[in-house]
């Protein structure tokens, strides 16, 4: 039964993407599909470990041992209706988009899975990044969105008029590049979304209760947290929700406002959300009619609200059973103080209710802004974060996918020169890394690569 479903599940996702009537029609077939399974066999598909059914994680993890990884599966403990709009929010994260049907312009992608596809939807893409800069008229990140003077703060490298010409016939919008009088640029690398649900659900309060008691234990570190575009009218949920937890200074708090913005930074598509509701504007100009022939709404709020579940309910990165150099490699990252920002493990709110609440997040991060120096600045802030601070970027799945390390991707996938980068708050922790022996760093980067 199990590859049955999936197998019609998979035969849905292209029938809803070619379907007119998208409200109706496909949630009275996926409520039919589902109704023939019972919720063993929808439980058993999503646990299953069988490796032939996903691609694996990419390259070997030597440390731990563990089943092979289901990557794009959902959280354990979703219902019928949940994981319906799982598959729905799934098949539209996949959707792939022309001018035909409202891809923007400029633009850096055709679809989400685009960029998060590596080893499964929702995942990573090592070679993809996204160029930001600043200027005179858009000094910081948040005024480049508002404004989107001289096209800041993204550029969208992609054209209409490059790549879909007959269906644009008379634009000649070209790409878009960082300008010359750009102040600062910057790129970013792109993080893969698994268990982004859980930090969700984590409490404002949690956060910043962990972050006090960091700073007394370790009097070197001085988190704050970021803010703040959280969902407002779309996505509010709780007034315990204003951390900001995405971006790679925090910039963002929960997951629909997330995904919104996704769309208009990387597809060229606005969206109901009142700060990515204005059409992208190349070079700060206002897109010829001749370029964007799609009339209405490319992305509904309900649809944005479904890709937003999609990644809210997947699962996170599984948990290594550490043996070896990396389990003597866990207690060298507690003893080199890297627990100061990279909080192994935080809470959900226990008053979430099922699947969310009162969970165990072992993300190994504070999700707290921390300045690491002018080695990793980039003159380019956003939010409440300056130039030299950054957000703690979770640990989990760092060695099980792909993703360049840092920001910026600058590091590749050397974790040594990774940690040999930190400064700042981070001074004490490398120093220490620095005097280890060869075996402990050896040891050290072998716990990563598990997580």
């Amino acid at each position: 039964m199990a590859l049955l479903l999936k197998s019609a599940l998979e035969k849905y996702k292209t029938i809803i993407l070619d379907m007119k009537n998208r409200h109706v029609g496909p949630t009275l077939a996926m409520a039919a599909l589902l109704a023939a399974c019972s919720t063993e066999d929808l439980s058993n598909t999503s646990t299953s470990s069988n490796p032939s059914a996903s691609a694996a994680p990419a390259g070997p993890v030597q440390a731990a041992q563990r089943e092979p990884v289901l990557w794009a599966k959902p959280m354990d403990g979703l219902d019928a209706a949940q994981l319906e709009r799982f598959e729905f929010g799934k098949a539209l994260f996949e959707k792939v988009f022309e001018p035909s049907n409202g891809l923007g312009a400029v633009f850096n992608a055709q679809s989400c899975a685009e960029c998060h596809g590596q080893p499964a939807t929702g995942g990573t893409d090592p070679s993809r990044t996204i160029s930001r800069f600043t200027t005179l008229l858009a000094p910081q990140f948040a005024v480049g969105l508002l404004t989107q003077a001289d096209g800041a703060p993204h550029v969208h490298a992609r054209s209409v008029a490059d790549e879909f010409p007959a269906q644009v016939p008379g634009c000649n919008l070209a790409p878009e590049r960082v300008p010359d009088n750009a102040l600062a640029s910057t790129v970013r690398a792109t993080p893969h979304l698994f268990g982004i649900g859980l930090i969700e659900a984590i409490p404002d309060s949690a956060i910043i209760a962990n972050g006090q008691a960091a700073a007394q234990a370790y009097p070197e570190v001085s988190g704050r947290a970021g803010a703040m575009f959280p969902g407002g009218i779309n996505d509010i949920n709780t007034t315990d929700q204003a951390v900001g937890r995405f971006g790679a200074r925090g910039f963002v708090a929960d997951v629909l406002a997330f995904t919104q913005g996704a769309f208009s930074t990387e597809l060229g598509i606005a969206t109901s959300h009142p700060v990515f509701s204005v059409p992208v504007r190349p070079s700060g100009n206002l897109a010829p009619v001749e370029c964007t022939p799609f009339v209405g709404e490319a992305v509904t709020l309900r649809e944005a609200q479904l890709v937003a579940d999609f990644q809210r309910w997947l699962a996170p990165p599984p948990r290594p059973v550490l043996k070896g150099k990396a389990l003597r490699g866990e207690q060298v990252f507690k003893d080199t103080r890297c627990v100061a920002c990279h909080t192994p493990m935080l809470k959900t709110a226990a008053n979430l209710g099922a699947p969310m609440g009162d969970r165990e997040v072992w993300l190994y991060s504070d999700l707290l802004l921390h300045d690491l120096g002018p080695e990793l600045a980039d003159n380019a802030p956003e939010g409440l974060g300056t130039a030299t601070e950054w957000k703690t970027p979770p640990l989990w799945g760092v060695g099980q996918t792909n993703k360049p390390l840092l920001h910026d991707g600058r590091a590749g996938r050397d974790f040594d020169k990774a940690i040999r980068l930190h400064g700042g708050e981070a001074n004490t922790s490398k120093a220490l890394y620095e005097q280890l022996s060869k075996q402990d760093r050896q040891a050290l980067i072998e716990f990563l690569k598990s997580l």
